[in-house]
């Protein structure tokens, strides 16, 4: 069968001078058919790819999946409808790999170029979404790719689709939920050219990848950085552009991997290169966790502890149990899993992300409680020091805590405040804020007035005032306070300062604290 080969204008990838590259194995990147264009989800374990290794000939769409290093199961030909109305290169996977983007033709005998989606359900892909405008118009729509946090869409757009002509422009779209987008706004960067094409948005959602028109009439590829709403000047990516046409790239995890197509002596090839420092994100902790007793669909959920702003967030799925989410550096972060199933309780944790070393990848399994009556499990609200007042994100933990509650109802939540060390003093300090009064008892001796002798034994009380540091009962009340100016119902839970405690953990997410507060259920 003789195979189709894209024009240069298309697919050129010479070879890549000085670069540290890597070919992918046969069974994706085969001897004799072409591969081009490689777009990878978050995890780097998930390609999608252009194939002619096709009963036609023809190009199509492929998938593989990572076992282990660069070895990958066989690709398979996507199964959606409409794969030749997708102009060449012009997809790609969401970072959390649920969702193919892609441009297509806005119908069969229809000109022009729409964006549209496609969600993941189990081993197929859901009905064709059109979100129409603004995100889509009367122009072309190209190359979309979405942000880690699936949050903001680029693309470029262009007034034809002869890349020659050198109209296309990139323009960025918020997502306001339900399949609706905020107006594009376009991306202006610094850089004398007629053409912009092919973004790729990094997971620090500050690094942006994209090819431009050059004098020669070729694209090359660049990187700008977002700074104070603006975007640097471009830097060339010297180390993967060639003489010829550089427009298609795709990106690992944490950004230190680029996959290209190269053509060799036979065919066009998949290859993995090394990016240089210069040109990676900034720095990103990756999460790739396993709820090992999910019961039912999940919300994974990372907001900022100061501002409370949602960094990731995801429905995870039982069949799959397995995600992965990027979490940018500068960021305190209230990292929680959470179901609405009954009879399960919920995991949270804090992550300290403001000055990272480098990028992090953490594997990690999860399990998350089973509710059962006399038992206690610890809970992340959290008050300042020596004060009644909770800490920047306590209204997450909340928010967990009363869903928690009003989906199982058969249990009454009882809140106990706990405190590692209390001290007391008749003197006054600045560590011993708190006051008691106590009624001192003693008796005092009365003496007869004609002998002295000790006539009687008469009890007086003395009032002592006692400085102390113990708050559990009043940060108790805070917290009945809090949920009840929540409209939760008193008969759901009942809170109690109970003191000094020394056999509780007093860890809080690696960190030591000087209380606890802990759910007994009844």
């Amino acid at each position: 069968m003789q195979k189709v080969l894209i024009g240069l204008l298309l697919l050129g990838c010479s070879t890549l001078a000085m670069a540290q590259k890597r070919k992918l194995p046969p069974n994706v990147s085969s001897f004799s058919d072409n591969e081009y264009a490689p777009k990878l989800a978050a995890d780097g374990r998930t390609i999608i790819y252009l194939s002619d290794n096709t009963m036609s000939g023809n190009p199509e769409l492929f998938i593989s999946y990572s076992v282990g290093g660069n070895n990958w199961k066989p690709g398979k030909s996507i199964d959606i409808r409409n794969q030749d109305m997708i102009p060449f290169g012009a997809y790609n996977l969401s970072y959390d790999g649920q969702q193919l983007i892609y441009a297509t033709k806005k119908g069969p005998k229809i000109g022009g170029y729409d964006i549209q989606f496609q969600q993941k359900e189990g081993s197929t892909w859901g009905a064709l979404i059109n979100p129409g405008k603004p995100l889509n118009s009367a122009l072309n729509e190209m190359d979309p790719t979405l942000s880690a946090d699936g949050k903001t869409l680029y693309f470029s757009r262009c007034e034809t689709l002869d890349p020659n002509t050198g109209n296309c422009k990139l323009f960025t779209a918020k997502y306001l939920g339900n399949n609706y987008w905020k107006e594009p706004q376009e991306v202006q960067l610094d850089l004398a050219s007629t053409s912009f094409v092919n973004p790729v948005i990094l997971p620090d959602n500050k690094t942006l990848y994209f090819a431009a028109l050059n004098s020669s009439g070729n694209y090359d590829f660049y990187m700008s950085r977002l700074e104070d709403d603006s975007w640097s000047k471009p830097d060339p990516m010297d180390f993967l552009n060639t003489d010829a046409h550089d427009r298609y790239l795709g990106v690992t995890a944490l950004g230190d991997v680029v996959y290209i197509h190269e053509q060799d002596e036979r065919s066009y090839d998949l290859y993995m290169v090394k990016v240089p420092e210069e040109f990676q994100p900034a720095k990103v902790y990756y999460l790739e966790g396993t709820v090992t007793n999910l019961p039912a669909k999940a919300l994974v959920r990372a907001t900022d502890v100061v501002t409370g702003v949602e960094l990731a967030r995801l429905i995870l799925d039982p069949e799959e149990k397995t995600f992965g989410i990027y979490l940018p550096e500068g960021h305190q972060v209230d990292f929680s899993i959470q179901t609405n199933e009954p009879g399960f309780g919920y995991y949270n944790e804090f992550f300290d992300l403001e000055a990272m070393g480098s990028s992090k990848k953490v594997v990690k399994d999860f399990t998350l409680p089973t509710l059962k009556a006399d038992e206690q499990y610890p809970v992340s609200i959290a008050f300042k020091e020596q004060s009644v007042d909770f800490t920047a994100g306590a209204e997450e933990e909340f928010a967990r805590l009363i869903a928690l509650m009003k989906q199982n109802r058969s249990f009454l939540f009882n809140l106990e405040v706990y405190q590692q060390s209390i001290t007391e003093s008749e003197l006054y300090t600045d560590s011993l804020p708190e006051i008691r009064y106590d009624t001192l008892a003693t008796e005092a001796a009365v003496t007869s007035e004609e002998d002295g002798t000790v006539a009687e034994q008469v009890s007086e009380e003395e009032i002592v005032t006692i400085y102390h540091n113990d708050l559990t009962q009043k940060r108790a009340n805070a917290i009945k306070a809090y949920l009840l100016g929540k409209g939760v119902p008193e008969s759901m839970f009942s809170t109690s300062g109970l003191g000094e405690n020394f056999e509780l953990d007093y860890l809080e997410s690696g960190k030591a604290v000087d209380h606890k507060v802990i759910v007994r259920l009844e």
